[in-house]
């Protein structure tokens, strides 16, 4: 089937546990993406980007599964996609120790020209536990790759057209001049976004410290924090509103480097909680694919059982014209029938119950949405703390 520009493409996978093995995550993998046909490009390297967020192992589902990126990169090599053109790539910790030094700008004329001041694949061996513990070193060496840190590489700037928060990011090489880049988020959720899918998979692209867009950042800092803590018109508080901008400048400037891009979200099991360790997964039994990824992060959040009309960094994102929040107005194709789903069809394979978003409070962990569907402003304690210092009345959790 043609890949159709913002379209969303689901693809059912029966589950009936949230342990499965590494084969059934490689095989929905490998059938979801041969049944979509785009465009590959010539040259350049194909990059992939899971999330892997912190050193967690593959069934805990706070990571993108091995398995699933592995059948990924066995159908590109099915399709003709050389090795050398491969790459898996995530950040962490140590650091470059120039990491701080000037960079280049960001030039369309250089994209897509190969891997030039990136390292060598089998260079050098991945400095910390990420890629062990995560269970990314060994899948990916049985396909002759490793994972590649890419806070070893260069950093390119890229502008971002009508940034509100941010007017450059440095973004990895390997992402800003890729052949086509390939987004594998995992589908859970977050205590801060709600859900963690396509558009905040994004962030791990971003060179550090740029990438720590959850924190107050030097972006921030002519902003008092009482300022930042105090709600704004849109219910959430300025730190919270200006995350979602940050994330929506993102999705600006990954689009004004002109990389083709696919996403494919690993969303066999999914995890409700804090994205981290607070949390229970879910058998979910089904892929996402698409090119926006707006609109492929809308449906899975429909999909979680939660309103992405409601959900902030949706609604952002939405109003800053990078797609629709709205999935009424999103064409989702089924992938193993060829059939748009009607409202109907997409709401057979709604998640009951929700998949819900918390976060830490005082009393331990509250819920991101209240139960008439209207969102709680994150870091509640704190929104809380400046509203009874400004002798206005606390906001609820409930």
């Amino acid at each position: 089937m043609e890949m159709r520009p913002d379209c969303v493409y689901l693809y059912r996978v029966s589950v009936d546990a949230t342990v499965l093995p590494a084969a059934q995550y490689a095989d929905a993998a490998r059938q979801s993406l041969a049944r979509l046909e785009f465009p590959l490009p010539r040259d350049g390297s194909v990059v992939l980007k899971p999330n892997i967020t912190i050193p967690a192992a593959p069934d805990t589902r706070i990571i993108t599964h091995p398995g699933f990126v592995v059948g990924l990169l066995q159908q590109l090599m099915a399709w003709g996609v050389p090795r050398d053109r491969l790459t898996v790539v995530e950040a962490w910790r140590p650091h470059r120790p120039d990491a701080a030094q000037a960079v280049p700008r960001f030039d369309p004329a250089r994209r897509p020209r190969g891997q030039v001041g990136l390292p060598e694949h089998g260079s050098w061996r991945p400095p910390g536990p990420l890629p062990e513990v995560s269970g990314y070193d060994a899948a990916l060496a049985e396909l002759g790759l490793a994972l590649t840190n890419h806070d070893l590489s260069d950093g390119v700037v890229v502008p971002v057209p009508e940034g509100v928060v941010f007017h450059q990011l440095r973004f990895t090489a390997w992402a800003a001049q890729a052949g086509l880049l390939v987004n594998v988020p995992v589908a859970k959720c977050h205590n801060l976004s709600c859900t963690t899918l396509c558009t905040k998979n994004l962030q791990g692209l971003v060179m550090s410290p740029q990438r720590h867009m959850c924190t107050y950042q030097a972006e921030d800092q002519h902003l008092a924090e009482a300022e930042l803590s105090r709600l704004t018109d849109s219910g959430l508080s300025l730190h919270e509103e200006r995350f979602c901008h940050k994330h929506a400048d993102l999705l600006s400037a990954v689009r004004q480097t002109g990389v083709p891009r696919l996403c494919v979200v690993d969303g066999l099991v999914g995890r409700d909680g804090t994205a981290f360790n607070q949390g229970a997964n879910h058998a979910l039994g089904w892929v996402l694919l698409g090119d926006n990824e707006v609109h492929v992060d809308a449906v899975a959040t429909y999909l979680f059982g939660l309103n992405p009309e409601a959900t902030p960094y949706l609604r952002v994102a939405a109003a800053r014209g990078l797609g629709t929040h709205r999935v009424a107005d999103i064409e989702v194709i089924e992938l193993s029938t060829g059939r748009v789903l009607d409202s109907r069809g997409l709401a057979r394979y709604r998640h009951d119950p929700v998949l819900m978003p918390v976060a830490r409070f005082a009393d331990g962990y509250y819920p991101r949405f209240r139960g008439d569907g209207t969102v709680v402003p994150w870091a509640l304690d704190r929104v809380n703390e400046q509203r009874r210092a400004d002798g206005l009345t606390p906001v609820g959790a409930d």
